[in-house]
């Protein structure tokens, strides 16, 4: 019988709460387990990649507000020539049995002959001479798509920045309109006085097609400002968007730290040589 109270005794126990345990009621709805921190920590912010770009538009927004606004003209895949009148070149083009042959440049220029060796045939059914510009500013890049879209987010990206751009085109119509026909025909003296119509700074992209570039081109920029005819900026750049945040990958032989690649489309590129302007017009 002296065994009951003893088990009795070891129930009792075995029952009650460990007096060292600190059981607090949550309350419903309760997320945590300590007062005043979250049940789960808030992530880092992701870097963004175009933290970079956002700046330099926003520093040169408020330069341009600042400035006033001044007007910007752009050649795009043409540069600014030594050459203040332009050269033609006389050429004769003969069809011969309903084939088009183009003669050698027979002068060049104010009458200075520079070669004569013209296409013959036994039966021309018709010769044609005509006057060719020589002198031309177009820099000579690929042509297409590739090209066009590159262009225009260049082109956008600066508008959208409130950049006021002129026209090339437009200004040398405006300055070629009170002109005679045959003083239309310098282009590139129109192209002298549309430079005087208010523009303060030129930006000079001539892209170049580089292999060894990861978007397949690099860019020429230069940037003048014209009442003072000195250069601003003159830098060479690929065009190549900026890389995402790098990480730890795996690979066969431990681990190596890679970034996300961006896209590199022709807008992405073509913006972010207008970001790269920005951030040297001012």
């Amino acid at each position: 019988m002296r065994g009951l109270p003893v088990l009795a005794a070891v129930a009792i126990v075995a029952a009650a709460p460990p007096a060292a345990a600190q059981v607090r009621d949550l309350g419903p709805g309760a997320g945590s387990y300590r007062e005043g921190l979250p049940s789960v920590n808030t992530p880092a912010a992701k870097p963004d990649p175009q933290a970079g770009n956002r700046g330099a538009a926003a520093d040169f927004a408020a330069w341009n507000a600042k400035a006033g606004r001044p007007s910007i003209l752009v050649f795009w895949n043409r540069e600014l020539l030594e050459d203040a009148t332009s050269l033609y070149d006389s050429v004769t083009t003969t069809r011969v049995d309903g084939a088009a042959e183009k003669g050698a440049f027979v002068a060049r220029g104010r009458g200075v002959v520079v070669g004569g060796a013209a296409t013959t045939a036994s039966v021309a059914a018709e010769t044609r001479s005509y006057q060719e510009r020589s002198t031309d500013s177009r820099y000579g890049f690929r042509d297409g798509l590739f090209s066009k879209a590159v262009e225009a987010s260049l082109m956008g990206t600066l508008l959208n920045a409130g950049v006021r751009v002129m026209d090339r085109e437009a200004l040398i119509r405006k300055v070629g309109a009170a002109r005679s026909q045959e003083a239309r025909l310098d282009v590139q003296h129109l192209e002298t006085l549309a430079l005087e119509q208010g523009v303060k700074y030129l930006v000079e992209v001539l892209p170049d097609d580089d292999a060894a570039s990861a978007t397949g081109v690099s860019f020429t920029v230069k940037v003048t400002h014209l009442p003072t005819s000195t250069v601003r900026a003159q830098f060479v750049t690929r065009g190549d968007p900026p890389a995402g945040p790098s990480r730890l990958v795996a690979v066969s032989d431990g681990f190596e730290r890679r970034a996300d690649q961006p896209e590199r489309t022709p807008e992405a590129i073509g913006a972010q040589v207008a970001y790269e302007v920005m951030g040297r017009l001012r």
